[in-house]
């Protein structure tokens, strides 16, 4: 005896002349349904006999309510406010917020997006060491997860949540120039990373405005730590034609630069001019206190938090979406004496 053939949510979706996914919603009851596409479903249902694998569907539906961020470093103090801020929305949203360390590798990257997909977590905060790199781009775009982006650039097809990184190294070389500085030297991160190939692609900007040559023996990147930043910014010091002034452009880096001023007898402000590349308690409390760039961390963590929940409440394919922040430079210190830099 041949059973009679039971209608599946395909048949439902093709009856009521809609999206599979709108109909998948509304058996889940999201609230982004309209009444008339709500209506013209349970008509479908009822005409068909449709009856839902509530097994299935359990398992299908499954919700851990956990999201994740995974981020260069812990020991940055500047992403403690943008992290926080993203926690209260998720944690008002009811989701709980995992937090892991990336340590800037790939392999570590990939690990964990592996790791977040095998726990089902809903949704991913996350930066990137290459934006470039074909693999670690695939395996994002591919994700089973909505994923936004954290200062990167080169996924345009991905949300992401951005500083404006090039308007801000505009004004600190800007700054520096206007007090007479010609000689400018630069302490930045990766250039393989939108912040640091952004504020890289200010500096030279300006150069080229004002007609000054940039000599490439003043630009030291890969600064990702203190002692890294130390060291450059001793090497930048020990050249015979030194620079007059730094743009200390890596997140959080500026304690090392400090450090190595110190040990050569020179202090900000006095002998040599001097901004931060991101804001800090020790910029403002330093003595003197030391120019820095500023943008709302805060805001880019909401902003990042709200666009990732709206992608897990609704799937559907939409175009990708770009915040960007605006970023200023916050001027301290003693006010332009009107003597020459050389």
């Amino acid at each position: 005896m041949t059973g009679i053939k039971k209608a599946t949510i395909r048949d439902v979706a093709a009856r009521a002349g809609l999206a599979l996914g709108t109909v998948s919603r509304v058996l889940n009851d999201h609230p982004s349904v309209t009444p008339q596409a709500r209506k013209s479903v349970q008509e479908a249902i009822k005409a068909l006999g449709y009856q839902r694998d509530a097994v299935a569907g359990s398992m299908r539906n499954a919700r851990t309510k956990m999201v994740a961020c995974a981020i260069r470093d812990f020991d940055i103090p500047a992403f403690a406010s943008y992290v926080k801020a993203a926690e209260g929305v998720f944690r008002r949203a009811g989701y709980t917020l995992l937090l892991a360390s990336t340590s800037n590798e790939k392999d570590v990257e990939l690990a964990l997006l592996r790791g977040f997909a095998q726990r089902r977590v809903e949704g991913v905060m996350m930066t990137m060491s290459d934006e470039a790199d074909a693999e670690l781009a695939e395996t994002i775009a591919g994700a089973p997860m909505p994923i936004v982006l954290i200062d990167r650039e080169l996924l345009p097809d991905v949300d992401r949540v951005m500083a404006d990184h090039q308007s801000g190294a505009e004004q600190a070389v800007q700054h520096l120039m206007s007090l007479g500085h010609r000689r400018i030297g630069m302490i930045v991160g990766d250039p393989a990373a939108y912040p640091s190939r952004s504020r890289i692609a200010g500096y030279r900007r300006v150069h080229a405005q004002r007609g000054v040559a940039v000599d490439e023996a003043l630009i030291r990147d890969h600064a990702l730590s203190n002692e890294i930043a130390f060291r450059e910014t001793c090497a930048l010091l020990s050249t015979a034609d030194r620079p007059t002034a730094l743009f200390v452009a890596a997140m959080d880096m500026l304690a090392g630069t400090l450090r190595a001023l110190r040990s050569n007898g020179l202090q900000p402000g006095r002998d040599i001019d001097l901004v931060a590349g991101s804001d800090s308690d020790l910029a403002e409390l330093g003595t003197p206190p030391i120019s820095a760039l500023s943008w709302d961390r805060a805001e880019m963590g909401r902003h990042a938090a709200e666009m990732l929940l709206d992608r897990i409440r609704d799937p559907q394919p939409r175009a990708p979406r770009c915040v960007r922040l605006p970023v200023s430079l916050v001027v301290r210190g003693r006010p332009y004496d009107g003597l020459p830099r050389r």
